[in-house]
């Protein structure tokens, strides 16, 4: 009950404060010149769509506890189940195939997969894997025990704790993101997390297996992952208006309610710029963090309006500059 009072308060609040800061009326705001960036982005990249991506089974190492726990597998649909939340991304379903995990290493290569999985496996984009290092399952016997306390009349009682078996499951292990074809390794993600239980018991003796609990630690280890592959398949926003008031800036992006945006949301702009080693005198492109906002109430499934926050000094906001949506750990990660 106490949680769920807590819980209550808590979205209440998150509610309030989602709200502030973020509407804006157009008519305020009067047309601004904008120029092109260095580096327009093609009609096809401006055109969002979802990238695709294929989620196999993490491996079980050979790990015992871990192979008869089916921990790799519970995992993988953690993984799953996260990303079907997503508007940023497709999921590519392996339902009914029986292709083995090498066999699937082998023709994501060749991006030969769309017979076996029913789907068109050519064009997806990335391939999640990953590989357990460690799984553990460790209990720890309490003995029970009497103790005295005053009842509602001040009378000393006599109550007794019976014994207990305390148990803890742990794992550990990294998620990869690779990009198809070439399995080219685009990110890589490290993750620990234990579950913990306990039960009554009548002795020491009294110990049980409970691959649930290893299970649990599986999923709670995938969760703590969330933010990063959000942050990592976050969808692009492209800038091709923009607007002031005296000092103040919003722009208009690709960036719609169909890609994920919402009211009230952090995001990060973005410029593509040259950079020049002077070592090297090699000169390559790189994407530039520019400025701050947050996604207003103008929002349509196509488009949205953010309100520029934050804009570094020494630079402008460009149509082709773009924003990506920025998650961090916060209220609805305390769940």
């Amino acid at each position: 009950m106490n949680i769920s009072i807590k819980s209550a308060l808590y979205l209440s609040l998150a509610l309030l404060l989602s709200g502030c800061g973020a509407s804006l009326e157009l008519s305020d705001y009067t047309k601004a010149n904008l120029k092109n960036t260095q580096y327009m982005p093609t009609p096809s990249e401006v055109e969002i769509k979802k990238p695709k991506i294929i989620v196999m089974s993490l491996n079980n190492n050979n790990i015992k506890l871990a192979q008869n726990a089916k921990l790799g597998s519970s995992m993988a649909t953690r993984v799953k189940t996260l990303f079907s939340r997503s508007k940023s991304v497709e999921v590519v379903q392996r339902a009914n195939s029986k292709v083995s995990e090498d066999q699937i290493s082998k023709e994501v290569e060749a991006a030969e997969l769309s017979r076996e999985l029913q789907t068109d496996v050519g064009s997806a984009d990335f391939l999640i894997k990953g590989e357990l290092s460690n799984a553990s399952y460790t209990h720890t016997f309490s003995e029970g025990y009497y103790y005295d306390y005053k009842d509602s009349k001040g009378k000393v009682r006599t109550a007794y704790v019976p014994p207990r078996m305390y148990y803890e499951s742990c794992v550990m292990g990294n998620l990869q993101v690779l990009s198809l074809p070439e399995l080219k390794e685009q990110d890589s993600f490290s993750f620990y997390r234990c579950a913990r239980n306990s039960t009554e018991v009548r002795n020491s003796r009294d110990v049980k297996r409970d691959p649930a609990l290893l299970r649990e630690a599986g999923t709670r280890a995938i969760d703590t992952l969330t933010i990063k592959l959000k942050n990592f398949f976050s969808t692009k926003g492209y800038i091709y208006e923009m607007r002031n008031n005296d000092d103040d800036l919003i722009v208009k992006t690709t960036f719609g309610r169909e890609h994920g945006a919402m009211k009230g949301e952090d995001v990060d702009i973005f410029t593509i710029i040259d950079d020049t080693n002077p070592l090297t005198k090699k000169t390559q492109r790189v994407t530039m963090k520019i400025g701050e906002g947050v996604v207003s109430d103008q929002i349509t499934g196509k488009y949205s309006w953010v309100i520029v926050d934050e804009l570094n000094e020494q630079n402008t906001i460009k149509a082709g500059d773009f924003v990506k949506a920025k998650y961090s750990s916060g209220f609805f990660n305390l769940f």
